[in-house]
C-alpha cells in the first residue's frame, strides 16, 4: 500500500506541475522563451497520460499474477491432501509387503518437491485406475472409479496452472520495468520544469512556485 501511495503522490506532483505550466497563462508566458511551446506542453500532458496508463497496466497483471499463484497454489495443496488421504485408506487394506503396495507405491517417503510429487502422484493413480480389485477397496470409503479419475484429471492440470503462473508472472514483471521506465522519463521532465521554475520565479514572483506544489514562505 506504501508504494502505491507514494506513485499516486507522485503523479499528482506531476499532474500539478504539467498542466499548470501550460494553462496557467503566467506560467505558460514565462516557459515559452525556454522551449516550452503548445507542442512541448502538450508532449508533457501525453507523456504523464502513458504513464497512468502503465502504471494501470501494471496493476492488472500484478492482480492476474496473484491470481494465478493463488489458483495454482490450492490446487497444489488440494492435490496433495487428496493423494495423502486415497493413500491413508489403502493402506487400512493393504500392509507395506503386499504386492498392491509395492505396485503403488504406496509406503514412499514423504514427497517435498513438486517435480517429485507430480511424477509419484502421476505413477499412483496411472496404476490404480488399472486395478478394479483395488479400486473396489475405496468403495467404503465413498470413492469410486469416477472419484479418482476426477483427483487424476486435477493433477493433470497443475502443469498448465504452474505455466500459467510462470507466464502471468513474467508479464509482471516486464510491466514493472516498462512502467518503472516510463515514470523515470517523467520525472525527468517534472523535475526539470520545477528546477525552470525556481530560476524564473524568485523573490516578488515567488507566489507561483506553489502552482508547483512547492511551499512558499511568506
Amino acid at each position: 500500500m506504501g508504494k502505491m501511495n507514494s506513485i499516486n503522490d507522485s503523479m499528482e506532483n506531476a499532474r500539478l506541475v504539467i498542466w499548470n505550466a501550460h494553462e496557467d497563462e503566467t506560467i505558460r508566458v514565462n516557459f515559452e522563451p525556454f522551449g516550452y511551446d503548445e507542442t512541448r506542453h502538450l508532449a508533457n500532458k501525453e507523456l504523464y497520460n502513458q504513464t497512468s496508463e502503465l502504471i494501470a497496466k501494471n496493476a492488472q497483471e500484478q492482480a492476474e499474477w496473484r491470481k494465478a499463484s493463488e489458483i495454482f497454489k490450492t490446487t497444489l495443496l488440494n492435490a496433495r491432501q487428496r493423494f495423502t488421504k486415497i493413500r491413508q485408506y489403502l493402506k487400512f487394506w493393504y500392509d507395506a509387503d503386499s504386492q498392491e503396495a509395492i505396485d503403488l507405491n504406496l509406503y514412499s517417503d514423504k514427497i517435498s518437491k513438486y517435480a517429485d510429487f507430480k511424477y509419484v502422484a502421476n505413477t499412483f493413480y496411472s496404476t490404480l485406475l488399472t486395478k478394479d480389485t483395488v479400486l473396489a477397496k475405496l468403495l467404503p470409503f465413498d470413492y469410486t472409479r469416477e472419484t479418482v479419475q476426477e483427483h487424476f484429471n486435477e493433477l493433470n492440470s497443475l502443469d498448465d496452472l504452474r505455466n500459467k503462473r510462470e507466464q502471468e508472472g513474467g508479464e509482471a514483471q516486464y510491466a514493472i520495468k516498462e512502467r518503472n521506465a516510463k515514470m523515470d522519463e517523467l520525472d525527468e521532465c517534472v523535475s526539470e520544469m520545477i528546477r525552470l521554475a525556481r530560476l524564473i520565479f524568485q523573490d516578488d514572483k515567488a507566489q507561483h512556485l506553489e502552482k508547483f506544489g512547492i511551499v512558499v514562505r511568506s
